[in-house]
């Protein structure tokens, strides 16, 4: 590309240097002997370069695969940037999940839940200082019974509270207190729904 552009400022050029000397030239029997030399001098211009291309000077296949290069490393660099995109999302994903699943096994060694689902909103940004700093949690509670699991395989003793839901309440404030003060996350960003 950068040839053709070469050869026709090349040929703009000369054309203004022949109009330029052809009014220089006085009017007399030697401006036609002038305008035949300007003529041979832009036919030579305009050939050259087909003449070159000819005798093999020029090479058509580099010329093409530079152009075929330069296509290939734009396509590079685009999958390249959306491939680091996507690095960055799996890496998000891969540690929210983890977190979730962390945050739920904490719970459950606090109460005996039948189910527990856990959604942390956290900081995306994985250039950011903060990157998965937890900005809230919302937790999904289902069948909670008072008691702590029972890890040791001893029988624990029945006892019927009558002050059940007091106690479901201090339940759900130990969970909040324990996650906030772990996962240093402020009191009011925690959210616990008991089913």
């Amino acid at each position: 590309m950068e040839m053709i552009k070469n050869w026709i400022l090349q040929i703009a050029y000369i054309s203004i240097l022949a109009v330029i000397f052809e009014f220089m030239v006085p009017s007399s029997s030697i401006k036609k002997y002038v305008k035949v030399v300007i003529g041979l001098i832009i036919m030579m211009t305009i050939i050259n370069p087909i003449l070159t291309f000819l005798k093999g000077g020029i090479d058509i296949n580099s010329a093409v695969l530079k152009n075929e290069y330069g296509y290939n490393d734009i396509d590079i660099n685009s999958v390249s940037k959306q491939a680091e995109v996507e690095r960055n999302k799996l890496i998000v994903d891969e540690y929210k999940r983890r977190l979730n699943e962390q945050i739920k096994e904490r719970i459950l060694t606090k109460v005996d839940a039948a189910n527990v689902q856990v959604d942390a909103k956290i900081d995306n940004d994985i250039n950011d200082k903060y990157f998965g700093k937890i900005e809230s949690l919302d937790i999904k509670i289902s069948n909670v019974t008072n008691e702590k699991p029972n890890t040791k395989g001893n029988v624990d003793k029945v006892v019927i509270n009558i002050n059940q839901s007091n106690d479901k309440k201090n339940n759900i404030d130990d969970i909040k207190n324990d996650i906030s003060t772990f996962y240093n996350v402020p009191l009011k960003n925690i959210t616990i729904e008991e089913k």
